[in-house]
């Protein structure tokens, strides 16, 4: 039974100092602070781990395969952050933060070999995932009882190749708009999103992301991609249905950039983070706002 596995590795000390090769962080609003955006990062034995940007790291354990993916609720005063990993069995597993950290869940399916989840949330209680199953095909599992009971998994379609994205957009066409983005065999961008009733056919948004790597997206739809050149490369909402062209970011973080996905939010103070992984295993990150107005200025939160 894998929740037994994920409870073996829960040393307050990294056995690496490195993220696992491979993956990339996570990023999610803090519970400690509307201002704070949390880390989350996987160490090359498999434990999951969580930092505010500051370079102290605290242990979630587990024995995860995939780079995370976390989410808070979209109302501050609940204080809640669900993270979800690949196991090393290739099952979901999810762990939950409120009042202090649930232990890890063991949700089922199987992702495809090198991917990890998807995550978001549009209300109090609701939960989304998405994960590329073994068939290359986008699933999809919810709940909304805030984790009390699942649903069974949905298959979405389409031809993944590698982790998807996903976020709630609160300037859709309901307050429950949910956009997924994924890596296509053809390397280009694919979106496809629920309007609060159907689910959207799939389209491309063009690009050309690095092998085995996947998109990253915030709540306010900046859309960041690791390009076939190893930068950063980064799009967004035009106008109406329309996006603008992809562009370079207008600084590069200081070390190169592993083959992993990056990783991106908006939190409830309107500034936009972005966050990747480098081939020297440091997560580094750079925040959108008012007094930074590029993504040019980066920070290292050092490694696991």
């Amino acid at each position: 039974m894998l929740v037994s596995l994920f409870a073996v590795v829960s040393s307050a000390t990294s056995v690496s100092g490195q993220t696992m090769t491979g993956t990339g962080p996570a990023m999610s609003t803090s519970t400690y602070s509307n201002a704070i955006i949390d880390y989350f990062a996987v160490d090359s034995s498999g434990t999951v781990w969580h930092t505010t940007g500051n370079g102290n790291w605290d242990s979630l354990g587990g024995v995860a395969s995939s780079s995370p993916a976390a989410v808070s609720w979209p109302f501050a005063s609940y204080l809640r952050e669900d993270v979800f990993v690949r196991g090393s069995n290739g099952a979901l597993y999810w762990n939950y933060y409120q009042s202090g950290w649930s232990g890890w869940h063991n949700l089922g399916g199987q992702l495809a070999s090198g991917t990890g989840p998807a995550a978001c949330s549009w209300n109090a209680g609701r939960l989304d995932v998405f994960v590329e199953g073994t068939n290359g095909a986008l699933w999809h599992k919810w709940t909304t009882n805030s984790g009390a009971t699942w649903s069974g998994w949905e298959s979405l379609g389409g031809k993944l190749t590698a982790s998807p994205a996903a976020t709630w957009w609160v300037g859709g066409p309901t307050n429950h708009s949910i956009q997924v983005f994924a890596r296509g065999s053809d390397g280009a961008v694919w979106q496809k999103y629920w309007n609060g009733s159907v689910w959207s056919s799939w389209h491309s948004l063009g690009g050309q992301l690095a092998s085995g790597t996947g998109p990253a997206v915030s709540q306010d739809l900046n859309l960041f991609v690791q390009g076939t050149d190893g930068q950063l490369w980064h799009k967004s909402p035009s106008s109406g249905s329309l996006w603008t062209a992809w562009s370079t970011l207008a600084g590069a973080p200081p070390e190169a950039l592993s083959a992993a996905s990056p990783a991106s939010v908006e939190n409830f103070m309107d500034h936009t983070g972005v966050s990747v992984s480098s081939t020297s295993g440091n997560v580094w990150y750079s925040v959108y706002d008012l007094s930074n107005p590029n993504f040019g200025q980066w920070t290292s939160a050092g490694a696991p």
